[in-house]
């Protein structure tokens, strides 16, 4: 299901009223992301709601929407519902600003406030709101993610692959160097395309042992983005299973929307959730 522009922006704004719900509550009882991140947890997954919202059509994707960050995110917000008090990075708890020893007497103790049985599920609550729209909105920019990565990376792993087999018949027939040189020129990556140009230019191609070493370093270059490659899918598939599991418990949250004539949101969620089963069946 494609969303207009304006509801796109409903969709967003859902999520933002959601997230000043969490953030309010987690400022009050110093609920932070840890990991260095000393803001309420909710900031670290709003970042990419902000990343989102603030693409231009044509624009280069923001890093904050990589595949691996979103299934990152979707892995935390699982978590946060199932332990509402839990941090999700180290160093996530409230600590004093002082490491000095101090003497305390009964009556200097100050007691931080602890979110009690109804906040832990009303955050419960929220946190699943959030996560079931922030999975199935962000879900196009994941895909776009993985597919444009790992097409461009299969198509640099057959260029490495063609200019190898260039090379390997250079190393019997030296007459091949204009067909090698112009597999060099095909290579995307800049660095690598100038380093083989140099070693062409100094002939180096001129001692099979060299040619040899060359062959070697190039499928080893290939392997490395054979394994990117892997990393990729695998956080695209925990994307997908994670989508599911957070669509699956929200399945009554989504009826009580739809009763509340939040049809809209229901459709779009379940769209999502229906493109993601068709992935897990290819």
């Amino acid at each position: 299901m494609k969303l207009s522009s304006t509801e796109q922006e409903g969709i967003v704004a859902l999520l933002t009223r959601i997230y000043t719900d969490i953030r309010d509550i987690e400022e009050e009882f110093q609920l932070v992301a840890g990991g260095g991140d000393f803001r309420p947890r909710i900031e670290h997954f709003h970042d990419a709601i902000r990343a989102f919202s603030s693409q231009t059509p044509r624009g280069k994707p923001s890093d904050r929407l990589s595949i691996e960050l979103l299934a990152y995110d979707l892995g935390c917000l699982r978590y946060i519902e199932s332990m509402p008090l839990a941090s999700f990075k180290p160093g996530g708890q409230p600590t004093s600003p002082s490491t000095g020893m101090v003497s305390l007497d009964k009556g200097l103790t100050v007691k931080r406030p602890r979110p009690d049985r109804a906040v832990r599920e009303r955050l419960t609550e929220l946190y699943q709101h959030y996560a079931v729209l922030f999975a199935a909105l962000l879900k196009p920019s994941a895909d776009v993610d993985y597919r444009d990565r790992v097409d461009e990376l299969n198509q640099d792993v057959e260029d490495l692959h063609k200019l190898n087999s260039q090379l390997e018949t250079l190393a019997k027939n030296k007459e091949q160097i204009n067909q090698v040189m112009a597999a060099i020129n095909h290579l995307e990556e800049d660095d690598l395309r100038h380093q083989l140009v140099h070693f062409m230019q100094q002939q180096k191609f001129e001692k099979k042992d060299n040619i040899k070493k060359l062959m070697q370093f190039l499928k080893e270059h290939a392997a490395r983005k054979d394994k990117e490659i892997a990393s990729i899918e695998s956080a695209h598939m925990n994307y997908v299973m994670a989508q599911l599991g957070i669509f699956e418990g929200s399945k009554d949250m989504l009826k009580k929307m739809a009763s509340q004539g939040m049809n809209l949101v229901g459709r779009f969620v379940e769209n999502a959730v229906a493109e993601s089963r068709k992935e897990m069946g290819r």
